[in-house]
């Protein structure tokens, strides 16, 4: 059971990376750069992002499902509430696209608010949880293998978001231009999908 859990969380996270490659071969007229992924939900092809984040979120589920009976101290269990809380966010992003960056700022729909409420959810919950998570798998035997490359990938999620930031920071007031934010945006994606496969690979080779 705890291994088809690892293998459900580690093809999660493998397809949430896939199909975002994919949307950049359908949406060509979006410019990497200067666009966030949300955006790929904002056309017919919207519905390969809502399985973009339904796929991470399933990942993320799964790493609940490997490691709750694995990590039993207050750090791992409360790593996991926040792993939690950040499927609930990509379950959210799934459903409730993003307004168009031209009129969302100004006149946000029901979708557009959920939307931020999906990432105010989802980001802070994978962030933290993938710190918390991180530092307790350095005792769980059969993790020892991954905890460095976990470290990593938890690093460069820090940093994307960062980025990030700064980004959003640089807009000046009712911009529409993303200036920058595209690459973080995408890098951040990468390092959860790889984190989420990291911390599933040990269960799902037997360990």
């Amino acid at each position: 059971m705890n291994r088809r859990a690892a293998g459900i969380s580690f093809a999660g996270g493998l397809l949430a990376l896939l199909l975002l490659a994919a949307l950049h071969l359908a949406r060509p007229d979006l410019e990497p750069s200067s666009h966030v992924i949300s955006e790929y939900a904002l056309d017919p092809y919207g519905w390969l992002m809502a399985l973009c984040f339904l796929a991470l979120a399933v990942g993320c589920a799964g790493i609940l499902a490997v490691l709750f009976p694995r990590l039993d101290t207050v750090t791992g269990r409360v790593g996991l509430a926040f792993m939690l809380a950040a499927a609930v966010g990509l379950t959210l992003a799934a459903f409730f696209p993003m307004d168009p960056i031209a009129t969302g700022a100004t006149n946000p729909s029901f979708s557009g608010k959920m939307h931020g409420v999906a990432a105010t959810i989802g980001n802070p919950g994978f962030m933290i949880g993938a710190i918390l998570v991180t530092i307790a798998l350095r005792r769980i035997p059969g993790w020892e293998g991954v905890f460095v490359p976990l470290v990593v990938a938890t690093v460069l999620l820090w940093l994307a978001f960062a980025f990030m930031m700064a980004a959003i920071a640089g807009m000046s007031e009712g911009s529409t231009d993303m200036g920058a934010i595209g690459w973080p945006n995408r890098l951040l994606w990468a390092a959860y999908c790889a984190w989420v496969m990291l911390a599933a690979w040990p269960a799902l080779k037997g360990r």
